[in-house]
């Protein structure tokens, strides 16, 4: 069992959570579910919408309108989430049009929805 002393755990929402973790929100009476990249501090990294581009921001905007929070991708070590924070500096000011934020955050966590590609 893989013990992570090196990152701090925060409770949001009930759930604990690392910085690296990926979380997603569901508002009430919305299917689409907003995924964000978990920070330091209530930071986080996430793309809000059309208008928006890839950007830092703060845990508020995602909890402020309430809905159902989870845990999409856990982070497996200190490595993968200086990983993840690196993937997501590559991506900084890149549009909702062209990345939304699933599309971000799978690129983060360097997810594959065809595995045989990989």
């Amino acid at each position: 069992m893989l013990v992570m002393i090196d990152l701090p755990r925060y409770q949001i929402a009930g759930l604990m959570v690392r910085p690296g973790d990926i979380l997603g929100r569901t508002k009430p009476g919305s299917l689409i579910e907003h995924r964000v990249l978990v920070g330091f501090n209530g930071a986080i990294v996430h793309s809000s919408g059309p208008g928006d581009v890839f950007r830092p921001g703060l845990l508020q905007e995602v909890l402020k309108d309430g809905g159902v929070i989870r845990v999409v991708h856990r982070t497996a070590s200190l490595d993968d989430t200086k990983r993840r924070f690196m993937h997501a500096e590559r991506i900084i000011g890149i549009p909702w049009w062209r990345m939304n934020c699933i599309q971000t955050t799978d690129f983060i966590v360097q997810a594959s929805h065809t595995p045989w590609l990989m």
